[in-house]
């Protein structure tokens, strides 16, 4: 008969551990749902500071804008579209704050011209204007040819010619009186591989304006 005084009784596992587990995950998780609401005020009071700071114009930060949401920053804008170009559409006039109005009547190129060498690659372009004084009193208006020139989208930009080339009825500077108006040619040397090309005239007020010369 075998002696069972060495046998070892199993060990049981012990009553009440399954409690003591269930009472510290009890713990973590209020330590836990704590911790968050902490982290959510915080959350909330700095979003109301920033936004008593929207509403009473004050940014310590200066122009740095404040974003605790998340928001991309928006630079506020400070460019003035008074020196965006206007355009003009074809066979329309512009005028100027002063009561100058231009209207362009006709526009060729190239322009064929007897005894003059052109530069490789360039022509000549001709653009006739009116130039009238819409007002009707006052003291005449002053206008000048160099006041004009011929630009491209891609920024190419060509000087009128002036004492060059003549049509015989070249615009020369002068002044209309009210009511009154002039007419004349301008003359540039432009190159031939440019396609597409606006009259910009450049007025006393310092505007720009883009007259369109084809459909």
């Amino acid at each position: 008969m075998d002696d069972l005084g060495s046998y070892r009784v199993p060990r049981e596992p012990e009553m009440g551990r399954e409690v003591r587990l269930e009472t510290r995950r009890s713990a973590n998780r209020t330590a836990l749902l704590a911790l968050g609401g902490i982290l959510l005020l915080c959350v909330c009071m700095c979003a109301g500071f920033a936004l008593l700071l929207s509403q009473t114009g004050f940014n310590p930060l200066g122009d740095t804008a404040i974003n605790l949401l998340g928001n991309e920053a928006t630079a506020t804008p400070r460019a003035s579209a008074k020196g965006t170009p206007t355009l003009v559409p074809y066979g329309k006039s512009a005028r100027s704050d002063n009561g100058l109005r231009v209207t362009v009547t006709a526009f060729m190129r190239p322009l064929a011209a007897e005894d003059v060498e052109i530069p490789d690659g360039q022509e000549l372009a001709l653009v006739t204007v009116r130039i009238d004084n819409s007002r009707t009193t006052g003291a005449p208006l002053k206008f000048d040819p160099e006041e004009f020139a011929l630009v491209s989208p891609e920024g190419d930009h060509f000087a009128v010619n002036v004492g060059g080339i003549t049509t015989g009825e070249n615009l020369k500077a002068g002044e209309v009186n009210p009511g009154a108006d002039v007419k004349g040619d301008l003359i540039f040397y432009v190159y031939s591989d440019v396609p597409d090309l606006q009259l910009a005239w450049t007025s006393a007020d310092g505007k720009t304006r883009l007259f369109r010369l084809t459909r």
